[in-house]
């Protein structure tokens, strides 16, 4: 395995206090040769099944990138796809994902935008790394220079919290990214850890403005790495570990322990 990964999802204080479900959900799938799929989605505050909906697309999205990597031999012929094929790959799974979504959505009798939710897929290699997304999030990776770099740059409505869906029409809305070089770390997040584990929307003093550098937060993610490390080592079994880490999200610092947004966050950890 050249990968050591840890996921979870944990609800966020406004939803404990109004008595909502969690509306995060995540999943990782190792496949062979040191490749995976990672996926992560966001549901919608505002709409009353998009817990249903965020745990159903991660499904979808796994199950659907899985058979991709399977069925193109991405894995058996260690090789990475072009922009182009990976652009047509991802745009395809995502509608399919979308398509299974509105079944799953009349055979439950629900409205199919109560189930909307943002999605980020990261496909992940011993070559580098393969991403498509709707929606905000953040993302990022550790390269060969020990450097925390962005991954993706969440989609900003023109208006306050507007954001994208899979449930929207996306089309011209998904952004895909190719990391085509060796990769030490990576992380997916939802928007209720961004505050703790990304430098984003920061006040300039000069320009009296907001800005958004989209990195990731060393001093956080590189404890962690070393953590991830250590866990393998001390062969702690993945429920274990994911169950450390949902602790960790829940209270492991102070702005987790208060953020009123649910918190989800994957890392991948080069072994």
């Amino acid at each position: 395995m050249d990968w050591i990964t840890v996921w979870a999802s944990a609800i966020g204080n406004s939803h404990i206090k109004e008595n909502l479900p969690c509306q995060d959900a995540c999943m990782v799938k190792n496949l062979q040769g040191g490749w995976g799929i990672a996926a992560l989605a966001d549901g919608a505050g505002s709409c009353e099944y998009s817990d249903k909906g965020a745990q159903q697309t991660v499904q979808l999205a796994i199950q659907y990138f899985a058979n991709e990597v399977h069925k193109k031999q991405w894995a058996k012929e260690n090789y990475l796809p072009s922009e182009r094929e990976w652009e047509d790959t991802a745009i395809y799974n995502l509608k399919m994902i979308k398509s299974d979504l509105q079944t799953y959505a009349l055979q439950n009798n629900l409205d199919f935008d109560s189930l909307s939710c943002t999605v980020i897929v990261l496909v992940y290699s011993p070559l580098g790394l393969l991403l498509t997304h709707i929606g905000d999030g953040r993302a990022g990776y550790l390269n060969e220079k020990e450097e925390w770099l962005s991954l993706m740059t969440p989609f900003k409505g023109e208006e306050a919290n507007q954001t994208i869906f899979i449930t929207s029409d996306f089309e011209g809305f998904i952004e895909n990214k190719i990391i085509s070089s060796r990769v030490n770390a990576f992380c997916l997040l939802s928007d209720g850890c961004e505050k703790s584990a990304f430098e984003c929307n920061l006040y300039d003093r000069d320009t009296h403005k907001y800005y958004d550098p989209n990195l990731p937060y060393p001093k956080f993610f590189n404890p962690n790495v070393l953590a991830l490390r250590e866990l393998y080592k001390q062969k702690q079994t993945q429920d274990a570990m994911n169950t450390l880490w949902q602790s960790f999200l829940e209270g492991g610092n102070p702005q987790l322990k208060n953020e009123p947004d649910d918190k989800t966050l994957i890392l991948g950890v080069r072994r």
